[in-house]
């Protein structure tokens, strides 16, 4: 699996990645909205060790959070995909985004997200996924919006209230 986009180029994770999962885990901006510490790696070798669980939840799966670069330069910007996620004792799939801070506002989300939202609905033949962003971020809010996702409802995600959205196969 590889997407390319006008101007981002997305594929699974490859070992030589380590050094963007590096990067990623110290950014301020990939890290702004997500718990303290979940992707904090002391070393190299413990980011290899995520690095392989990404690539494994995707030969077991077809899905997961995969690296995004810029297609004219090669440069890691940051990750886009889907995790299955609980949702009411379902399993259910989410669409998430996540960039480097000096990648924010550039509609690299929005760009991402439509070309993952094709891979999920059309090629994995996903019935439907959800997306959710706390309030506290409106420009998620609003990708979240712009690429045709449906709120749903207000609902509780790591001890925080996110707003819910649905997409499905149409």
């Amino acid at each position: 699996m590889e997407i390319k986009t006008s101007r981002l180029l997305i594929r699974p994770w490859k070992d030589e990645d380590v050094k963007h999962y590096l990067a990623m885990s110290v950014d301020v901006g990939y890290n702004c909205f997500t718990p303290p510490g979940v992707y904090l790696v002391k070393d190299e070798g413990e980011a290899l060790t995520k690095v392989r669980l990404r690539i494994k939840n995707f030969t077991d799966s077809g899905i997961g959070k995969f690296p995004i670069f810029l297609k004219e330069t090669g440069e890691f910007i940051g990750t886009c995909g889907a995790d299955k996620f609980d949702l009411d004792g379902k399993q259910e799939y989410e669409l998430g985004y996540r960039f480097m801070l000096n990648h924010w506002n550039k509609g690299y989300a929005t760009e991402s997200a439509n070309a993952l939202l094709d891979y999920l609905l059309k090629d994995l033949k996903l019935p439907q996924v959800h997306a959710f962003a706390v309030y506290q971020n409106p420009a998620s809010l609003k990708v979240i919006e712009k690429v045709g996702f449906t709120y749903l409802r207000d609902f509780m995600w790591s001890n925080l209230v996110h707003r819910l959205y649905i997409k499905s196969c149409s």
